[in-house]
């Protein structure tokens, strides 16, 4: 029995409001009672980060799909809303792509595996955030059909690895009707050579809705000193485009998810207020 004086709908709504306000609190919280991680979980589970690095982490990954046997699949359908993957094993990650499915955000890094990328874009998850490597996106090397339902409430993407696709690809993106925000991340040196001018023309020009075109360029320190981000930037003349510098192994590699300030998109709308 509770010993609480407070009326039990107050006791509730006072600990799931800390639990929304501070994810670390929400876990600290979640041991307090049974009631209470039954109110809390929800909040914990809206955004999730896992990765297979290190024996911490690998624990954490290990805990969650030992989550996935004692909960019951409406649970994670429900409340797991923002997912982030990195460097997991293609097993797992059909495992739990298989139950949360009502993922609004989406981000599978560095690579998505080619069975991730398939089984994804037939589910029916329907993401307005999406974080894809290019390569495996498209079957057999063809063009993405972005006219599949997965793709027709995204209004955020952010492709890696796209310099080979985006000639070819550039066309397509007009199907993406709802599309406001697009990030092209490039892992080697990025030239303002005529298939960047093209492709990213294309998709400026057809994407009717689209606000921010961000491109992640891996610079070093000396190219960041001498301005070769803002040199490509103005190579581009709209102001839609931002240039950010992008290297490969991040350490604050889940910021965008706890801190909006961090978060990749925010940067990028800051950067174009002030034009």
């Amino acid at each position: 029995m509770s010993t609480s004086t407070l009326p039990f709908e107050l006791e509730q709504e006072i600990f799931e409001n800390a639990a929304k306000s501070d994810r670390k609190s929400a876990l600290s919280l979640a041991l307090v009672a049974q009631r209470v991680r039954y109110w809390v979980e929800p909040a914990i589970y809206k955004c999730v980060a896992l990765r297979y690095e290190s024996d911490g982490s690998a624990r954490a990954l290990e805990g969650f799909v030992s989550a996935l046997q004692t909960k019951p699949a409406s649970f994670f359908a429900a409340h797991v809303k923002t997912l982030l993957l990195s460097d997991i094993p293609t097993c797992y990650i059909m495992k739990i792509l298989a139950v949360c499915t009502g993922l609004t955000d989406l981000r599978v890094w560095p690579n998505t595996p080619s069975p991730v990328a398939h089984f994804v874009v037939t589910s029916s998850i329907r993401p307005t955030h999406l974080s894809f490597s290019a390569e495996h996106l498209a079957k057999n090397s063809r063009v993405p059909d972005f006219g599949l339902p997965f793709y027709q409430e995204l209004t955020h993407l952010e492709l890696h690895d796209t310099w080979g696709q985006l000639i070819n690809w550039a066309p397509n993106f007009a199907m993406l009707s709802q599309l406001t925000h697009i990030a092209l991340v490039f892992g080697f040196p990025f030239c303002c050579g005529s298939i960047a001018s093209y492709g990213l023309g294309t998709i400026l020009a057809n994407c009717s809705k689209l606000e921010v075109c961000v491109l992640r360029c891996m610079l070093n320190e000396e190219e960041l000193r001498f301005g070769k981000g803002i040199a490509i930037a103005h190579s581009f003349v709209d102001p839609r485009v931002v240039v950010l510098p992008w290297r490969r192994s991040q350490a604050r590699w889940a910021d965008g998810l706890w801190n909006e300030k961090a978060d990749l998109w925010s940067r990028a709308e800051a950067i174009i207020a002030t034009r």
